[in-house]
């Protein structure tokens, strides 16, 4: 467990060691299902989306802003092809920005999660 390891090691890693090895598996098969091509296209949509979403917050646009919720939504959709809405990996994201909060992984650090995360919930109760 993250617990023994000591902090000055885990500032050092980054969110795919926050992973099982069962998690990284999973993860590593499901992108085996793409071409390079298909995961270059995606990762850059999903960089033009977070890009935007940082923006956003910047901006200080509030996350419950229909754009922002749109587009958290879209950024969640991209992420679920990855990892199917699973709660443990997504805890294990958490985690890693919880014990990181500086850390950015791309291009997000605690505060921009918390934003995104903040207005996703947006979205689950809109789309109901």
């Amino acid at each position: 467990m993250m617990k023994d390891i000591p902090q000055n090691e885990v500032k050092s890693m980054g969110v795919w060691d926050y992973f099982t090895p069962e998690q990284q598996e999973k993860l590593k098969k499901r992108m085996e299902q793409f071409s390079q091509e298909e995961l270059m296209k995606m990762r850059t949509e999903s960089n033009e989306v977070l890009s935007k979403l940082i923006t956003g917050f910047e901006e200080g646009i509030p996350p419950e802003n229909t754009e922002i919720i749109r587009l958290a939504k879209l950024l969640a959709e991209s992420q679920a092809v990855f990892n199917n809405e699973d709660p443990e990996i997504e805890k294990a994201v958490e985690r890693f920005h919880l014990e990181n909060p500086t850390k950015k992984d791309h291009g997000m650090d605690l505060k921009i999660y918390q934003y995104i995360e903040k207005a996703k919930s947006y979205s689950s109760k809109t789309s109901s």
